[in-house]
């Protein structure tokens, strides 16, 4: 199996960061639940950082205003298909389609008829022959990772742990390329349990998201994208 798809993580430097730079990420989005994105959109205004957000065609639709308040804040909308199926489950025109259909949506919510997508992340990082079809296809790059924290494994009483690996893996490699998750797509296994305490309440992100930031930038470290040329913009500009 380990033959037919990697993971998308790779050393900072590996991930086109220079050292000391830091980039966010975000997947599954948007989320509107306990207002989880527009309070991580928040966050990330008080501290000046600019990330990338991952998005998912499905949401986009249900969610246009945050995804149009997401651009004009300058953070980067990464297309992370229509529906999120995992690409071992899709054949390669599946997959094709899903990529095609979540820059419809965000088409749609931008209101810019020519928009597409400059980056691409696979859902839950799986990089399959066909994903790479696709991306050399439709001329899309790869939004890599340097670090996988498992955030999607827990809840608002117990993510403290996740926060403290994500620092210290920054400061120890000086940078890093790293993900949060403010949608749920994956539901929780087994018993249903309070939602306080439910993997599926994202509802700690942005609060989560203030520590990383406030103690990277007290570190040194600075927060930035990846090299990028965002055709929405240079199609606004160019009106």
């Amino acid at each position: 199996m380990i033959s037919l798809f990697t993971i998308m993580r790779k050393t900072p430097r590996r991930a086109g960061l220079m050292p000391g730079e830091v980039t966010l990420t975000f997947d599954d989005g948007p989320n509107l639940t306990d207002d989880v994105t527009p309070r991580l959109l928040n966050v990330l205004h008080r501290h000046d950082v600019k990330a990338g957000f991952c998005l998912v065609g499905d949401q986009v639709r249900r969610h246009s205003a945050v995804v149009q308040r997401i651009f004009h804040s300058g953070h980067l909308l990464i297309n992370h298909t229509q529906t999120h199926t995992h690409p071992l489950r899709m054949r390669y025109s599946d997959l094709l389609a899903e990529v095609q259909s979540c820059d419809v949506e965000l088409s749609h919510a931008l209101g810019i008829p020519a928009y597409r997508s400059e980056y691409f992340r696979a859902p839950f990082g799986i990089v399959t022959p066909g994903v790479r079809r696709v991306l050399r296809q439709l001329k899309m790059k790869q939004m890599l990772l340097s670090h996988y924290g498992w955030d999607t494994r827990v809840g608002p009483h117990n993510y403290q742990s996740v926060v403290d690996r994500m620092i210290d893996n920054a400061q120890r490699h000086r940078g890093g390329l790293y993900v949060f998750h403010d949608g749920s797509l994956c539901p929780a296994k087994g018993d249903a349990v309070d939602w306080s305490e439910s993997v599926e309440n994202r509802s700690w992100i942005p609060d989560a998201v203030d520590q990383v930031i406030t103690e990277l930038k007290s570190d040194g470290l600075r927060f930035t994208l990846p090299e990028q040329t965002l055709t929405a913009r240079r199609i606004l500009n160019a009106g």
